[in-house]
């Protein structure tokens, strides 16, 4: 037998043996040229409004950071891409795409949601695949409170939503306050955190829940104007939110609204009409209208690509990508979901929502706004004080 057939054999046997090896030793590595971010959203279903814009922001991302040549980790070049699942807010198929993610597309990183439910749900399998989680717009104070390293938020929680909330509305001395909010833990959490951090002489007015999917809210108005209200607080998104203020408003119901950040949009507006929203307040993470050249560029560009206005949703879920990216650069890795973990914990990020740098629990803590709605359909901003800007800048 020649030496030079013994070769050939044996070169063959090792070709032959090597993809069982590589994959009995460690995951497969990112397709050549190409790294996946995997992405759970509600594509469908009750949230599916949210989720176009958190789609959009990103797409948008991915979109820029391609056409400038893609992202450039450990010296090596990559395009972006997204593998999207729909949770349909649902905490079942949100578990199961988590899954898929971590064990059949072996993305380096997941980035969404809109549920904290789904949230809390897909939390733990990160952790269990080492799997680095961002979320762009989950609320949920608790959701950082697990212990879990693997978990980082850029979006504030609910904690840090109320407290500007809280200390806008204590000066407005608004007393009786009464609630309208969902019948789960973002609706719930939002009434008793609002409510703890309101001034001690602040009477409670009707506090009332409902289920997703109800429509009908007449007899929370007259529970509300029951209670002498002046102002009645709305923890709900911006279906519910505009039929509940136009049956407030068509009963002829005199009550200073508070929403959340769902309703403070042009997009928002269009469910409705200036006359019904005008004086209604709202926090809002991302007015895009300010005249910051964060804000203001990023908001050119996103009307530029989706012919809308750009939404708080969107801009939070742009700097996930962005913050998943820089993560990996720092760690010189796509594939390491433990080495990217340890990066996103010591990142200082310069994003279009402000500051993020993550505690020691994964939590961003960027800028809260609250904006009121002007009589011409435009927004002007009230709080902070150092950020107060006039009708057209909210």
């Amino acid at each position: 037998m020649s030496k030079r057939w013994t070769k050939s054999v044996a070169a063959w046997a090792a070709a032959m043996m090597l993809p069982w090896a590589a994959q009995a030793q460690a995951p497969a590595p990112a397709a050549a040229g190409k790294v996946q971010l995997g992405i759970v959203t509600a594509l469908t279903g009750p949230m599916a409004a949210p989720g176009v814009f958190q789609m959009n922001g990103f797409r948008l991302a991915v979109e820029e950071l391609n056409a400038g040549g893609g992202i450039t980790v450990a010296g090596r070049k990559y395009q972006v891409e997204l593998k999207v699942y729909d949770t349909r807010a649902n905490p079942g198929e949100g578990a199961s795409a988590m899954q898929r993610l971590a064990t059949v597309d072996k993305v380096p990183v997941v980035l969404g949601e809109l549920s904290s439910g789904v949230a809390a749900a897909i939390a733990p399998i990160a952790q269990d695949y080492a799997l680095p989680l961002i979320l762009t717009v989950p609320t949920g104070p608790n959701l950082t409170e697990q212990n879990n390293p693997f978990l980082f938020r850029v979006n504030a929680n609910n904690l840090q939503l109320n407290q500007a909330l809280a200390d806008f509305a204590s000066k407005q001395g608004w007393s009786p306050i009464s609630f309208i909010a969902w019948n789960n833990d973002a609706g719930r959490g939002g009434v008793i955190g609002i409510k703890e951090l309101m001034p001690a002489a602040t009477k409670e007015g009707y506090v009332g829940y409902f289920n997703v999917g109800e429509v009908d809210f007449s007899s929370h108005v007259s529970n509300v104007r029951n209670s002498k209200a002046q102002a009645v607080m709305l923890f709900m998104d911006e279906e519910p939110g505009s039929l509940a203020i136009k049956q407030i408003r068509d009963a002829g119901l005199k009550v200073q609204i508070v929403g959340t950040l769902a309703m403070g949009s042009d997009r928002f507006l269009k469910r409705l009409d200036a006359q019904r929203l005008e004086g209604m307040v709202q926090y809002n993470a991302f007015p895009p209208n300010a005249d910051l050249p964060r804000i203001k560029n990023f908001s050119q560009r996103y009307k530029a690509k989706y012919g809308e206005e750009a939404h708080g949703f969107a801009a939070q879920s742009y700097d996930g990508v962005m913050v998943a990216v820089a993560a990996m650069q720092a760690a010189g890795t796509v594939t390491n979901g433990k080495a990217i973990r340890d990066a996103l914990a010591k990142l200082d990020h310069q994003g279009v929502i402000g500051r993020i740098k993550f505690d020691a629990k994964g939590q961003a803590s960027p800028a809260v706004y609250v904006t009121q709605w002007c009589a011409n359909g435009s927004r002007r901003i009230l709080y902070p004080d150092s950020a107060k800007a006039g009708c057209g800048a909210g």
